[in-house]
């Protein structure tokens, strides 16, 4: 047993960089559809209010990153329901994907919104990806960089290239914003019908003090819990044996440490998935893995027959 977890710790330490894409990020802007307009909208929301004559402009693209191919759209929420212009980009991302699941992205602090954007945007497997923001200032935090970074080439619907923003152009651009005192109200927002969510797969590598490599999952029970963990979720860390940790508090209640809580159980076990009580909880724990600059990966490739042994335990510190 011995020289098999030698081997396991020597693989972990090995995974291949294909995992955690560093390469050109190519987003190419879905073409405008005439049938998306204000009626249309006004049609999917139940809501008059939504002027008929509004100019449509929809933050949606067709993502190439290395070999994989995907479909991602940007807009804001509450955490439950979609923006008037949210309602119109499922629907145009829809018309790629039609009847596929839609993978959504909450994303609701300014400091980490980039990031959050960028490893996903890296790392994301599925067909349609979604961004969800809770108010400007967080989406400007998270998509206005796609026009400024090394990371991101972007393509217009006909297929050509556009340029970066300069940091002249970007300076100017944040000067404007500051001077502007009289902000629009919030947006109302609308339930989208008829569309299968899924909530995006947060999956960390970390390696311990001890040298230890593992993979760290992160989900969210949204209240007390009861989102359930998906059947698939112990595949998005592999390994021999897994905890499965209930986590009843944010980071920092109680001098509570994520990081230290998975070292520990690092010790033992080989995976570890922490399933956050509810939202907040949830978005702290992302939140300090992120600002740690933890890797996020992808799936690993798991043995044919593989069959771990599973531990859920409740964890308060």
């Amino acid at each position: 047993m011995g020289e098999a977890k030698r081997k396991r710790d020597q693989q972990a330490r090995s995974w291949p960089g294909k995992e955690a894409f560093r390469g050109m990020i190519k987003l190419h802007a879905l073409a405008p559809v005439a049938a998306i307009n204000g009626a249309r909208i006004r049609e999917l929301t139940g809501d008059d209010r939504f002027p008929a004559d509004t100019p449509i402009i929809l933050r949606t693209f067709r993502a190439e990153v290395g070999s994989r191919s995907y479909h991602v759209g940007f807009c804001l929420d509450d955490g439950e329901a979609f923006s008037a212009i949210g309602i119109a980009v499922i629907e145009r991302l829809s018309m790629e994907m039609p009847g596929g699941p839609l993978h959504v992205v909450p994303v609701q602090h300014a400091d980490v919104a980039w990031d959050m954007v960028l490893r996903n945007l890296r790392t994301f497997g599925g067909q349609t990806l979604l961004f969800c923001f809770p108010d400007s200032d967080v989406y400007d935090a998270g998509v206005a960089e796609i026009s400024y970074s090394n990371h991101i080439e972007q393509f217009d619907p006909n297929g050509e290239p556009l340029g970066r923003l300069t940091n002249a152009q970007r300076r100017a651009i944040r000067e404007q914003k500051a001077q502007i005192l009289n902000r629009p109200p919030p947006p109302r927002f609308y339930p989208a019908g008829g569309i299968d969510q899924e909530d995006a797969e947060w999956i960390f590598r970390i390696r311990t003090p001890a040298g230890k490599v593992i993979r760290v999952a992160v989900w969210n029970g949204r209240r007390n819990y009861e989102h359930e963990l998906p059947t698939d979720i112990i595949q998005w860390v592999g390994g021999d044996k897994i905890a499965m940790v209930q986590i009843a508090s944010p980071v920092g209640i109680d001098r509570r440490s994520s990081l230290e809580l998975t070292h520990h159980l690092a010790k033992d076990f080989d995976g570890v998935v922490h399933w956050a009580k509810d939202t907040e909880t949830f978005q702290s724990i992302l939140r300090s893995f992120i600002r740690l600059d933890l890797e996020s990966v992808g799936h690993p490739d798991l043995p044919e027959g593989w069959n771990p042994e599973i531990l859920i335990l409740g964890a308060n510190a």
